[in-house]
């Protein structure tokens, strides 16, 4: 069943959801709604306008506690709500008041997590924000983690070190064809460095972790990542992120400087967009006193823009992808806990995924760009950046130059990033950002070898694999040396 929330309860969650660490908007919902129940709704109570969005009860209150969530309504209401019109009016109503009423506990806790949790807790032992309370398997994540990292990739091969004495960047690939094992070992593989403290985004753009409630066996382990990892789950266009990708620095020049990075960014990853169209994006950035999409929107319209480059920025606007100026939250805040972003809702519109995962990571470079100090020969991690299908990016890599600029200096920033690819042959980019991601991993993991040209393999095996491999077999390479064959580690085995 469909109903629509008012405009201020559409905001109000975006904005509490990321705030109090919820692992998605739905579970904000499930409190407000069971709040309301529990309270009832005052008669005098009545919803406002309903221009906020449009959600199904399902995502609110799941099919597990639908028949509750029901009789609880036939209840309140004192009658049996038999058409689908009067339980919607109804579940709606108590929708409505309980997310007033969580506004109003928000307010009066002062906008404080810690103090917003308790008071409602006052209220019962089973209110909760969807915090994971698997203590045995989950680790608090740290800010920045100061000991050294090591990961088990294969099962009898040696640890990886992340960010040990004598290792360069942090550096992670992984390519396999579909139904190789590359999933399974990048989700054991982000489980594991959360269990050491490490805070993880997971650019999942293809939605590996999307709810899909056909697939038991997926459904499982998405459940138990979640719940090992204490990540927050965002399906984009369903959900925006709460921060704003665009900035304005203090000085003229330098603003300038960010109008030509931000547009050039949005050229590289829009290949029908031509220099001419970069440059009025640009000068409309640079007039935008706290630019977001929808300013910079309204700027190009005003400026008389037309085509492509107004069409990207307005779809981006229209998707809802990013907070504005106003609603955004500061990157600090954004990341107190790991974040899976999934990309399925894009479907095959690959331009737009690529355009806002590289608005992302760029967005991350300005915030958390600075040099961290080597310890002790050991390098402190703040996040990892996990991207999957990166061979979605990795094309417009030699203009944008996002990963490489990241695979050679994301770690000293505290925040490696770590790339997936069906076809081993895509980490190896061309043009004025040219890199070989392979051969500069400082961990290589190839569950497909044989979609490499044997010159290629010698390159980055220093030898030919002559023999095919079993599923769940990988090559292993530390630092371009090659390390062996082995079984790879499965999430699904690993964290029973």
């Amino acid at each position: 069943m469909k109903f629509d929330t008012s405009s201020e309860t559409k905001e109000f969650i975006e904005s509490l959801h990321p705030r109090v660490r919820a692992r998605n908007q739905a579970i904000v919902g499930r409190v407000a709604l069971f709040l309301a129940l529990r309270e009832g709704v005052p008669s005098d109570f009545k919803p406002k306008d309903a221009k906020g969005g449009t959600l199904n009860d399902e995502q609110v209150v799941g099919d597990e506690l639908n028949d509750l969530v029901h009789a609880a309504l036939n209840f309140r209401a004192g009658k049996m709500l038999v058409d689908e019109s009067s339980y919607r009016q109804m579940f709606r109503l108590y929708f409505e008041y309980g997310c007033f009423r969580l506004k109003q506990i928000w307010d009066e806790s002062r906008s404080d997590q810690v103090r917003f949790v308790k008071e409602l807790l006052k209220y019962g032992k089973e209110v909760n924000l969807g915090l994971s309370s698997n203590k045995k398997t989950q680790i608090k994540t740290l800010p920045v983690v100061e000991k050294e990292v090591k990961l088990k990739v294969l099962e009898d091969a040696p640890d990886w070190s992340v960010n040990g004495p004598n290792t360069n960047n942090g550096l992670l690939v992984i390519s396999g064809q579909s139904g190789s094992g590359k999933s399974q070992l990048a989700l054991d593989l982000l489980a594991q460095i959360s269990q050491n403290g490490v805070r993880f985004i997971f650019f999942d753009l293809k939605g590996e972790l999307e709810e899909n409630k056909d697939n038991l066996q997926q459904q499982e382990n998405r459940k138990k990542f979640l719940e090992v990892t204490g990540a927050s789950y965002i399906r984009l266009i369903q959900q925006p992120l709460p921060i704003n990708p665009f900035y304005r620095a203090t000085k003229s020049a330098e603003n300038a400087q960010v109008a030509h990075e931000i547009a050039n960014i949005i050229r590289c990853f829009a290949p029908q967009l031509g220099a001419n169209q970069e440059r009025i994006i640009a000068d409309s950035y640079k007039k935008l006193r706290n630019p977001d999409m929808e300013s910079l929107a309204n700027e190009l319209r005003s400026s008389g823009a037309e085509g492509v480059g107004l069409s990207i920025i307005t779809k981006i606007q229209d998707y809802n992808l990013f907070a504005n100026s106003k609603s955004a939250i500061s990157q600090d805040e954004w990341l107190q806990n790991s974040l899976v972003i999934d990309f399925k809702q894009f479907g095959t519109d690959n331009e737009t995924k690529a355009l806002a995962t590289a608005l992302i990571l760029n967005y991350l470079i300005k915030k958390f760009g600075r040099q961290e100090a080597v310890r002790e020969g050991v390098q402190p991690l703040k996040v990892v950046l996990f991207v999957d299908e990166a061979h979605l990016l990795l094309p417009k890599e030699h203009k944008a130059g996002l990963l490489s600029q990241l695979a050679r200096q994301g770690r000293s920033w505290g925040f490696p990033i770590w790339l997936a690819s069906q076809d081993a042959d895509k980490f190896l980019t061309q043009g004025a950002n040219e890199t070989n991601f392979a051969q500069l991993a400082e961990c290589g993991v190839y569950f497909s070898p044989q979609t490499l040209k044997e010159s290629d393999q010698k390159k980055i095996f220093g030898k030919i694999i002559n023999r095919n491999l079993e599923k769940g077999e990988a090559v292993l390479c530390f630092g371009g040396k090659y390390q062996g064959i082995g079984k790879a580690r499965k999430f699904c085995d690993a964290w029973k």
